[in-house]
């Protein structure tokens, strides 16, 4: 038993002395890769928090952009209806408020005569009032 201690001892000294010679040979460029690639990970954190920020923000904005579109839609909708009933108001008063051929063709009898006989404006008025008149 005594033997197999003495041969783990060299074995244990010899890992380690291949440790401090990798050390000391290639210590200072592992350190300088470890720090440029913590430096590298602390980039590609602070980077990966700016896409997301970014994002969040795209996303704000385009639910902002959404509910705007959606309350134009709405206000353009109701013009639409507003202009539309207020066409077929205009469009049945035309129809109720013109004056028929009948009706117009008395005016122009009345202002005819008048013009002939060279009767004044009241007299005019007053034949006129009279034509309006339901029979």
């Amino acid at each position: 038993m005594s033997e197999e201690m003495p041969q783990a001892m060299p074995q244990i000294k010899t890992s380690q002395d291949v440790s401090r010679i990798r050390d000391i040979i290639f210590g200072p460029q592992i350190r300088d890769y470890e720090q440029r690639f913590q430096t590298l990970v602390r980039d590609l954190e602070r980077l990966q928090q700016e896409v997301d920020n970014a994002s969040e923000q795209l996303s704000d904005q385009d639910s902002i952009l959404d509910k705007k579109i959606q309350a134009l839609r709405r206000e353009m909708r109701q013009s639409n209806d507003d202009l539309r009933s207020e066409l077929r108001e205009t469009a049945q008063k035309l129809t109720f408020d013109k004056v028929d051929r009948i009706t117009m063709g008395e005016l122009f009898i009345q202002l005819g005569t008048n013009l002939k006989t060279g009767g004044s404006l009241t007299e005019l008025l007053k034949n006129l009032a009279e034509i309006d008149k339901p029979e």
